[in-house]
Order: structure tokens, then sequence, then C-alpha cells
């Protein structure tokens, strides 16, 4: 069964009567990517039976966000009405999005002073792909300060028991910022949950921080990851996807067995992709990476792609772009280069029909100001 079918069988239970499991812990990794925006309006808090309510009120068209938007709404209108869920309150809600920043959050309180603290992930194609590869070669991030910030603002003077998380960049926001948060904060926190996202570079993963926070950390990933297994991380576990492409990564299609995930091996896809990218990210100095990035957004639209797809279409467009341009210095074609080949070999054995399903609802440019899209 999907987390559909188990809101369906669990959502009957309270928290009291079934305790939160990991099930439940991915679910509200997620919710961090509803759209909150206006339900938060006039109100400071409000449970999730009364959000889903009023979401339904405002948002009555069709929902046209990306996949992990849509999927986050989907999974609020299902758990509204259910016994486990609807009385779990949401607090504490920001969101910022701009050039420079895209961050979100939401603690959801699941039972009397004992608090989940999600982390919204990325909500775009190439704005997402560039900020996790900005994680190769930068800390802390902007998302990184805001995310300690957030913990450290709400729940330091608290004595609630937390659990922080999120699903893709989100989860390495829960990572980070339970690493260094102030000692306040360190000693409420139960446990640390990243779904799919990614890990840390070689200095924080061998800090003492990270070593402490060891024990508390479940790091979770389809066996067809895309996104978790880039960068260093450490207590991984398996979980198997309904699909084999990069469908994997939206929590919908990982499977469940009763209150937990299925276990399995980490696919042959993935073991290459890590390989690749880690090979790749090896090869190049901090201030390469940092010339790839600034550089392959201006390729990328010169080349008027949008999507894989278009990057697999366009190679001989975008390599012909690379090599003529003027504005880049011979290493700084070759990362890009090298890099366009990766994300092509990487998709190859994708089917299109399930490329072009991802790219079409899940890489649209989000628009926090057009919600009654929705």
């Amino acid at each position: 069964m999907n987390i559909y079918d188990y809101i369906e069988e669990y959502g009957k239970y309270t928290f009291n009567e079934k305790k939160i499991n990991e099930v439940d812990l991915v679910i509200f990794s997620f919710l961090s990517y509803a759209s909150l925006d206006k339900i938060f309006e006039d109100t400071k808090s409000i449970t999730i039976g009364e959000a889903g309510s009023k979401f339904i009120k405002l948002y009555r068209t069709k929902d046209i966000n990306i996949f992990a938007v849509r999927e986050a709404n989907k999974i609020l209108k299902s758990i509204r009405n259910s016994e486990r869920y609807k009385d779990c309150l949401l607090f504490n809600y920001e969101y910022t999005g701009n050039k420079l920043l895209q961050f979100g959050a939401v603690s959801i309180e699941y039972l009397p002073n004992k608090v989940y603290v999600s982390f919204e992930g990325t909500d775009s194609l190439f704005s997402g792909w560039r900020e996790n590869f900005m994680l190769g070669y930068e800390f802390p991030t902007i998302s990184h300060k805001a995310a300690i910030k957030y913990l450290n603002r709400h729940f330091t003077f608290s004595n609630k028991e937390l659990i922080v998380g999120g699903h893709s960049k989100g989860g390495n926001l829960a990572l980070v910022a339970s690493m260094y948060a102030n000692l306040f904060v360190r000693r409420k926190i139960t446990k640390v949950i990243n779904a799919d996202g990614p890990g840390l570079l070689d200095r924080e993963y061998k800090s003492k921080r990270y070593k402490n926070l060891k024990k508390k950390y479940i790091h979770i990933i389809p066996n067809y990851s895309l996104i978790g297994i880039f960068l260093n991380n450490s207590n991984d576990y398996v979980v198997k996807s309904f699909t084999k492409g990069i469908l994997a990564h939206d929590i919908a299609y990982w499977e469940v067995d009763a209150n937990h995930f299925v276990r399995t091996k980490l696919s042959a896809y993935s073991r290459e992709l890590d390989k690749n990218i880690d090979k790749w990210f090896n090869k190049y100095e901090k201030q390469d990476k940092a010339d790839f990035i600034n550089n392959l957004d201006l390729i990328l639209e010169e080349a008027e792609v949008f999507s894989i797809l278009d990057i697999k279409r366009r190679k001989r467009k975008i390599l012909s772009i690379i090599h003529s341009s003027k504005n880049m210095n011979n290493k700084t074609k070759k990362v890009i280069a090298e890099f366009i080949g990766i994300i092509i070999k990487c998709f190859g054995d994708a089917k299109k029909i399930e490329i072009k399903d991802f790219i079409t609802n899940t890489f649209k440019i989000p628009n926090r100001e057009k919600d009654n899209n929705i």
C-alpha cells in the first residue's frame, strides 16, 4: 500500500492509541510544502482539521502547483477528517521566497508538548538543483542560517519535545539546524528525519556536532534516489518505491507495509549516479563549482532548456553555446560540459513517458502569489 492507504487504515487511531511511526514522520515532513500562506493570514495557529477545511474553501479550482506542493495539499485534504491527524496543531508557519532565499517551515504539535518541526524542500527544477549543488561547496547556506534561527527563535525557551525533519532540501535543513541550534534546543531534539535529502560536506560530516547527533538521525531514501544520495550521509535506510524512475522522489510512491516502509537495497541506477556525481564534485575546487553555478542558468536559458528532456534534446546546442562563450574560461566550460553529460547519462535509462510526467508535474516554476490557481 501507499501513504494514502496508510492514512485510510491508521487514520482512525489517535497517536495515543497507536504511537507515531516512520510513516507519520515522513507525512509530516511533506506538510511544510502545502499552500498555507492564506490559511495563516489571520491566525498564528490552526488544527490540521481546520486548515484542511479552510483550504478546500479557499481553493476550488484545479491544483497546478509543482508536484511537492500539490502532493502536500492532497495530503492535507486527506488527513483533515482523520482521528489521527485532525487535532494536530499547526503553528510557527514561515515562508520566504525571493532570488536569494527559498525557505519554509511549520511546527506540528501531534500530542501535548510533542512537536514535529517540518522544513520545506526545494520547489522548482533549476532553482532546486542550483541550491542542492551549492551544498557541494558552500556551508552554511542562507537557508541553513534561516533554519537554525527558526529553531532557536521558537524553541529555546519552550518545554516541548522535538522531532525535526524535512523532505529533499528540507531534510538537509533539518539535519544542519539540529546540529547547530543552541544547546537548549539540541537537548529537546529526540529524532531527526531526512527524507531523501542531501547530506553534508566532509568537514561537517566528520565534525563532533554530527557525531553527537548521529544516534538520533535517520536518513530515508527510495531505492531510486536522485537527491538523497548527494554528499555524505549515514544511517541510511532504503525504502521500496512503486516506480523505477525519478518519480521515486515523491513519497506517494514509497511502499508501506502496516506502520512502516518496505525496506530494500539501493538500485544500480542510484549507485551509478552517486558514483558519477561524487567523482565530478571531488574533481574540482570550490571556485570552479561556484563558477559552474553562476554560468549554468545563463547557458540553459540561451539554449531554451526548461526541463531534463530539453537537456537531452538540445545537447548539441548547449555544448555549442558553452564552446563559443567568451564569458567563461576553459575550465568552467569543461565543468559544465561534464555536468550536462552526467545528467544525460543519469536519465538515459528512464522511460520517456516517465520523465515527461515527472517534468510536467514536478518542475513548474512556483508562484506563491498565485495560489488562486490551485
